[in-house]
């Protein structure tokens, strides 16, 4: 370690790697360590420190901080010497020494690239800076999100309504015709329309767009496909509360419009006779059932059950199983698992 000055030839300074010296406010080094030495040169004792940096004002002003702070660490600068193109991280504290009149501080330079503070802190403020786009991000995408809502329930508004339009204009044209063919078309068309406008009607009113509760349309459904039937109260109904997609909702809705239709108009007689209907949940998935309580369907499924054509073609559309038994009467089962349904049940 090399000195000028006796005054300050207490002041250890080669325990520290980086460069260390003890300078006055001026610039002229009085004490620095091997490491100083080798840095700026064997004559830094003998010249000011500031002719040996660039932007020497900047640090004679971080220097006169440093002198007049009672902190032992005021913070840091970056110090780019006149010889070389590296670039250094400088700390300043004043010196507090009972034989040293004179205000000095010391000096120490940390080569930037060895520096993990500042390596630490420059990854900081990228993440920081990252985190702050990503926020901006989502909140983009959240705006956009809450538009299309906004536009996909517009859109569902108007199929409902479509729908239900639909209904007095059939109506309206069959009017002209009084053969018992046009008739049946017509209500058969009007019954389908309404299972239908029941799954938009429920997919409408809900607030997640897309997903449906069994119970929001397999009620009405039912109800009101036994009610064109004059047969309410002819109906057992038990609907679990379950989740599924507006598809799988639109195709039960037809699913159960057809079964139920097929039990009045094949399974019962004219005034006795009841239809239990259920939905049900378990780990292989839900199940949908329509048992009547009338003859079975016997030898004549496909006579007795028009309808199981379109059943069978909306059960392949949502991936379902039907199975019909006779059991005491006629039995139709829907078996299918959700497309919400990623995990085990």
């Amino acid at each position: 370690m090399t000195s000028k000055d006796t005054g300050v030839a207490g002041l250890d300074l080669e325990f520290l790697q980086e460069a260390a010296l003890v300078m006055s406010l001026d610039g002229s080094v009085h004490r620095a360590n091997s490491a100083a030495l080798n840095l700026l040169g064997k004559d830094l004792l003998q010249r000011s420190f500031f002719d040996k940096v660039a932007a020497p004002e900047a640090v004679s002003a971080f220097l006169s901080r440093a002198s007049r702070s009672t902190s032992s660490h005021l913070g840091a600068m970056e110090v780019r010497l006149k010889a070389g193109e590296k670039r250094y991280r400088a700390l300043a504290a004043r010196v507090r020494h009972a034989d040293i009149p004179e205000t000095m501080v010391v000096l120490r330079l940390i080569e930037a690239n060895g520096d993990h503070f500042s390596v630490l802190n420059r990854r900081l403020a990228e993440m920081d800076r990252v985190l702050l786009e990503r926020v901006r991000e989502n909140i983009l995408l959240k705006e956009a999100l809450s538009e299309n809502h906004m536009l996909v329930r517009e859109l569902q508004h108007r199929v409902k309504n479509n729908i239900q339009q639909m209904l007095p204009l059939i109506r309206m044209s069959a009017a002209k015709h009084s053969s018992a063919e046009v008739t049946e078309v017509v209500a058969t068309a009007s019954r389908r329309l309404r299972a239908m406008s029941a799954a938009q009607e429920a997919l409408y009113q809900r607030a997640s767009a897309g997903v449906l509760s069994s119970r929001d349309f397999l009620e009405q459904v039912v109800q009101g496909t036994a009610s064109g039937f004059g047969g309410s109260d002819r109906i057992n109904l038990s609907i679990a509360e379950e989740k599924m997609t507006a598809e799988e909702a639109h195709c039960l809705s037809l699913i159960a419009n057809e079964l139920i239709t097929n039990a009045f108009e094949y399974g019962l007689s004219g005034t006795g006779g009841t239809i239990a209907v259920s939905f049900t949940s378990s780990p292989e998935g839900y199940l949908f059932e329509v048992k009547d309580d009338g003859r079975g369907f016997g030898e004549q499924v496909e006579t007795r059950s028009s309808g199981l054509t379109l059943v069978r073609a909306l059960c392949r559309q949502i991936g379902a199983a039907l199975r019909l038994v006779d059991d005491d009467g006629a039995k139709a089962s829907i078996h299918f698992r959700s497309r919400l349904d990623h995990t085990k049940r």
